[in-house]
């Protein structure tokens, strides 16, 4: 079974039972009746259920059940990632993306190669990549190219998949190649349309002459899928021996994304007017002369604005951008996962003071099984954001769920309370449920909490429903 990190954030709405108004949980009465939905619960009988929970405002520890055992995370680790990235380039930090025309520019022609050079900005997106097109006409005067348009991913390690991801997770929009310059996440567009006789045509939207679309038949096809292409090679081979009725777009990786987007940017290019001709020897010598290029530089959106796509959608792309580009903040060159993994899981340790050994940092995004968190350290962490400069962004890059409450269960609030609310980051995928964040109780408390469930067979609904049964309880806590 395919791995599939899906974003759990989705709104969950949480019915809790009539109540009067007096009908609050002290500490010692919530504890009791979490120990009741635990035991009772299915969910506990064959998975692996610990929880943990603390009154922000005490300190006081509310429930802990198993807070110091270590867990897959899936998704839930974004958390962790984006607490370091806050810390370290600040909420309105902007990723760079830089085109340099890398030889001379006289009378609208460049004699040499036109360089976009990834700089970190993993919300790059096809739309911002026309932008720049039409300001490489407009701003540097260019109407012909003699030479070609190159990719720089020089800035990041060349290996583009992180450890402990899985093989068979190929070419999931979820599981893609990743590089200091991401387009669209760096998953693709498969455009499949019925011909005159209704046979399936292939092609890339935005167009690009990578990679390469090869139609095949059912034997030679992997899979028996419309499209696919195989782990760890280039072509996408189609089912050309198939009828469609109608268009169908499928999302997927790309093995190589450099090449795709240096396609695209050529035909986006050309479709503004601009020639390409091949360099002659004199070309090449004249870009070598010590011209001074010329650049533009696309300027992306706030690290604030990003980290609330990345936790609202759940984007794995993100991730794994801030986690090499905190590594070279930290004195890194050209940065492998290891490596961003260390200056992460350092982080975590000497600055929001988790315990050693309460964590397993691999990658960024939690798509890696080798990745290990606790409930006590999800928890810490979230108590150390609390107390910080960013909690404000912090939390409002958190997805919300909000808590339906009947007439008689409002009686139980003050009217100046906030209305009960979760702010949380959820994970799924095979045999993995995860969720930690904030929860608002009736009274207008904040907890943080984490609930983490592993090894269970079939999908997580089961785990929904016991999560749901949890803040029943935890919505009426009172001190």
């Amino acid at each position: 079974m395919l791995v599939r990190l899906l974003c759990s954030f989705c709104l969950l709405f949480v019915t809790v039972r009539s109540a009067s108004a007096d009908d609050s949980l002290d500490a010692t009465i919530l504890e009791m009746r979490l120990n009741e939905v635990l035991d009772a619960h299915p969910t506990a009988k064959r998975t692996t259920v610990t929880l943990k929970v603390v009154d922000l405002e005490s300190g006081e520890t509310l429930y802990d059940r198993g807070g110091d055992r270590l867990q897959v995370p899936a998704s839930n680790l974004k958390i962790y990632t984006s607490a370091c990235a806050l810390d370290t380039f600040g909420p309105d930090h902007r990723f760079q993306t830089i085109v340099r025309a890398d030889g001379p520019i006289e009378n609208g022609v460049l004699r040499g190669d036109l360089k976009l050079i990834g700089g970190g900005d993993a919300m790059l997106t096809s739309k911002d990549l026309q932008k720049l097109a039409k300001r490489v006409v407009d701003e540097l005067g260019i109407r012909q190219i003699i030479g070609g348009v190159v990719v720089d991913n020089s800035r990041y390690a060349p290996r583009l998949k992180g450890p402990g991801w899985m093989w068979d997770d190929e070419p999931s929009y979820y599981n893609m190649s990743v590089t200091p310059l991401m387009v669209d996440f760096n998953v693709l567009t498969v455009k499949l349309t019925p011909d005159a006789e209704g046979f399936v045509y292939a092609k890339l939207e935005p167009p690009s002459n990578y990679p390469e679309l090869v139609s095949v038949g059912a034997d030679a096809a992997a899979g028996n899928e419309l499209a696919t292409r195989r782990p760890y090679t280039e072509p996408i081979e189609y089912r050309g021996d198939r009828k469609l009725d109608k268009p169908t777009e499928l999302r997927m990786t790309m093995h190589d994304p450099g090449p795709w987007v240096a396609g695209m940017l050529t035909q986006m290019l050309a479709e503004a007017g601009v020639n390409f001709s091949p360099p002659s020897r004199k070309a090449v010598a004249d870009a070598e002369g010590g011209v001074a290029a010329r650049e533009l530089v696309h300027v992306g959106p706030t690290l604030a604005e990003t980290l609330k796509h990345f936790n609202h959608v759940s984007e794995n792309a993100v991730g794994e951008v801030l986690l090499h580009e905190i590594a070279l903040a930290r004195g890194v060159e050209r940065p492998d996962w290891p490596e961003g993994a260390k200056a992460i899981s350092k982080w975590l340790v000497e600055q929001a003071k988790l315990e050693p050994g309460s964590f397993r940092y691999v990658d960024g995004s939690g798509l890696s099984r080798y990745n290990l968190i606790s409930a006590d350290s999800s928890v810490r962490l979230l108590q150390y954001l609390k107390q910080s400069d960013d909690f404000e962004p912090f939390f409002q890059s958190l997805p919300t769920s909000e808590v339906k409450l009947d007439e008689a269960t409002l009686a139980g609030a003050s009217d100046q309370s906030p209305a009960p609310r979760v702010s949380a980051k959820g994970g799924s995928m095979s045999s993995v449920s995860t969720m930690s964040g904030y929860l608002r109780t009736l009274d207008g408390r904040l907890l943080a909490f984490s609930l983490l469930a592993n090894g269970f067979i079939g999908n997580n609904e089961p785990v929904f429903d016991l999560r749901q049964q949890v803040w029943r309880e935890l919505v009426r806590y009172r001190r």
